[in-house]
């Protein structure tokens, strides 16, 4: 998958449910795991899902009479887009001033660089 958009918070909030599973997840258990985030009824969360299907970042399928919904956007490659993003817009396109202010703002000891 090629450049993909920033995500608004509520569709982060899905996908990052949705990588929590290793298989394609009905939209109940889908809401379980969201609901320690947002306080949403089922028909908010499939107009979500429904988003997230046309922008090709979820795949659903019918097994049955149940929907099932897969990630297609991999966690780690969103993941890293974000992170060169907040490099390029915050840090001169720069990993090395990121990682240097993150160390200055925190109190690391030796064990956490490590």
């Amino acid at each position: 998958m090629g450049a993909v958009e920033r995500l608004p918070e509520a569709e982060l909030d899905v996908m990052l449910a949705l990588w929590q599973f290793d298989r394609p997840a009905r939209t109940a258990r889908i809401l379980q795991e969201v609901s320690a985030r947002r306080a949403w009824t089922l028909p908010t969360l499939k107009v979500i899902l429904g988003r997230l299907v046309e922008k090709g970042y979820v795949e659903v399928s019918r097994e049955g009479r149940f929907t099932l919904y897969r990630a297609t956007l991999r966690e780690a490659d969103y993941r890293r887009q974000e992170t060169r993003g907040i490099a390029r817009r915050y840090f001169d396109d720069s990993v090395k001033k990121m990682i240097a202010s993150l160390v200055q703002e925190e109190d690391l000891t030796g064990a956490d660089i490590a």
